[in-house]
């Protein structure tokens, strides 16, 4: 439990009792109760040598931006404390929201708030805000970035036969589907007239929390839904936004929401004319990537953040046991 004073001076408030909540996979989150029985819900952030970027000052800089302009389907962003890594937020009374409860409104609740970003990017001090983590602005970019994560995978050494089978999956199966999705994205690229290093043009990116779906937002009883998680926030490529909805393991949703949200995306970008078939191009890429995030836990400084925001330490083998299945699986899913 983090220390009761750190977060009265923040607060400026005597701290009546504190509870870990909700069940992050890159930091602590804690409901708080005041003397004045205030609420409030305090974040204590990951850090480590081996990760450079700054979740704090991310998150909490880009909801006081979109609070400042009207956007209120988020937490109200309260105070920092950079020094010890924490930040309090408005806290927010709401249930988690399963895949299977999903609805067509919850849905268009989603299209309604990725749009009312993109309507900010024209704002003054829109460009001051960074890129999105690991958004990928060019094919290039997007196949380096799987590399990468690749190379972290094939370098690691250990006979066991859970590693055996990993390094068979990413030999056989993954470089298999890896080539054939760089051949096919030639032909497609050809037919749209760019390059594999061509950046995506200023006026065709967007505002994108990057890691957004369900599964980082809750809703009222009021019914209102209220997104979380803003850690990876910054300029993106909407295709890449659209095809991380559709693919996030952490959701299962039908065929038919995942085409609403897919429809009501493009006709949120009506005019970015070739978005449909970047998003049929770019897609596979993106699965792939989600292949290999699944895989972190077999990365030594992964497992360590995911042991930071855990209550109990992890049972590693069964993690990467579980990790691995559910890449397997991942890497047969097709567009709708």
């Amino acid at each position: 439990m983090p220390e009761a004073s750190i977060i009265s001076k923040i607060l400026n408030s005597d701290v009546k009792h504190i509870e870990r909540i909700g069940d992050g996979r890159n930091s602590r989150i804690y409901k708080v109760v005041c003397e004045n029985f205030k609420q409030y819900a305090a974040k204590f952030y990951f850090h480590h040598s081996s990760d450079d970027r700054d979740r704090l000052s991310v998150e909490y800089s880009s909801l006081e931006f979109l609070w400042e302009r009207g956007i209120r389907c988020i937490a109200k962003p309260v105070m920092v404390d950079r020094e010890h890594s924490y930040a309090v937020y408005e806290y927010i009374e709401g249930d988690k929201i399963s895949s299977k409860e999903v609805n067509r409104s919850d849905v268009d609740c989603c299209i309604e708030f990725l749009c009312s970003l993109k309507k900010l990017r024209n704002t003054s001090d829109s460009m001051e805000l960074p890129t999105a983590s690991e958004a990928c602005l060019s094919i290039r970019a997007i196949i380096d970035n799987i590399y990468h994560r690749l190379d972290r995978l094939q370098v690691l050494q250990s006979e066991d036969e859970l590693h055996r089978e990993l390094n068979d999956f990413l030999r056989t199966e993954f470089s298999l589907s890896l080539r054939e999705n760089i051949a096919s994205c030639t032909t497609g690229l050809q037919e749209l007239g760019i390059s594999f290093e061509d950046e995506l043009q200023l006026e065709e990116r967007t505002l994108s929390p990057s890691d957004f779906g369900f599964h980082n937002a809750v809703k009222r009883k009021n019914g209102e839904i209220v997104f979380l998680d803003f850690e990876y926030f910054g300029w993106d490529d909407p295709a890449k936004t659209i095809s991380d909805f559709l693919l996030h393991p952490a959701m299962e949703l039908g065929n038919d929401l995942k085409n609403r949200f897919l429809i009501g995306m493009l006709e949120c970008f009506n005019e970015n004319h070739k978005l449909g078939r970047r998003v049929e191009i770019l897609y596979p890429f993106f699965k792939l990537k989600w292949c290999l995030i699944l895989l972190n836990e077999f990365v030594p400084q992964d497992l360590c953040r995911r042991n930071f925001a855990s209550d109990s330490a992890l049972n590693k083998r069964e993690a990467q046991n579980e990790q691995l299945k559910k890449a397997k699986l991942m890497i047969k899913r097709e567009l709708i």
